[in-house]
């Protein structure tokens, strides 16, 4: 169970699939809010032959935990911070994301800042609160004011960092080089369909994809289509 340490969070990570992720171009999964890496497992499972799969638990999840020192605070631009550092940490030059939910934000910023992103997938993402739905940001606000009131910290910094982040503008999506799908599926309760189109228009190399009947768990409920997708994408 391999760890590496950034910004004082000692990170929880796991390498797949076939064994040499510097000859292979590897494929980074990136999980979503309040889950883990363990969100990928049937996906990742019929790629295992042929492909380096790589899979980090983010900043104050799953099994990664903050060091002495380290800020309980959660920020996108951190978490991605993080995972450009286990790119650099494994010797990758060149690499593949894919990012479901707050993972697909992460995945964006990545390859905003680093040429060494080849292609993305995101899944369920947004560029902006303004892209979550009335219901969605609702759900979060109640979950927030619940986990205040019995002073559970970490639930309510997960409910206030999709609050409040992130903000990346249509001009810094324009600025992407890499290719980027951005799915959503149809019956996603969280995204707002124009929201999900908007990113894949404003990315150059951007295309977006609707996963017919999914709703935000695209990993789990339609694990094999998204397998599928990454064997033809990437």
């Amino acid at each position: 169970m391999p760890f590496f340490e950034h910004d004082n969070h000692s990170l929880h990570y796991e390498i797949c699939g076939v064994s040499d992720p510097v000859a292979y171009t590897p494929i980074l999964m990136l999980h979503g809010n309040g889950g883990d890496m363990t969100v990928f497992g049937e996906t990742v499972a019929p790629l295992l032959s042929s492909n380096t799969i790589i899979l980090l638990d983010s900043r104050l999840h799953g099994r990664s935990v903050p060091l002495e020192g380290a800020s309980m605070e959660l920020h996108y631009s951190d978490m991605a911070d993080d995972a450009l550092a286990l790119a650099e940490y494994l010797g990758l030059s060149e690499y593949d994301v894919v990012g479901y939910s707050d993972g697909g934000i992460i995945a964006l910023l990545m390859a905003m800042r680093s040429m060494a992103v080849r292609r993305v997938i995101t899944i369920g993402a947004n560029t902006d609160p303004s892209g979550l739905t009335f219901r969605a940001r609702l759900m979060m606000k109640r979950a927030m004011a619940r986990a205040q009131a019995i002073g559970d910290e970490g639930t309510a910094e997960l409910q206030r960092l999709m609050l409040e982040e992130p903000h990346i503008t249509l001009s810094d999506l324009s600025r992407i080089i890499a290719e980027v799908t951005v799915i959503r599926g149809s019956r996603d309760p969280f995204i707002k369909r124009r929201h999900s189109e908007q990113i894949a228009d404003a990315i150059p190399h951007g295309s977006h994809m609707s996963v017919e009947g999914a709703g935000h768990g695209i990993p789990e409920t339609h694990a094999g289509q998204l397998a599928e997708i990454m064997r033809t994408v990437l």
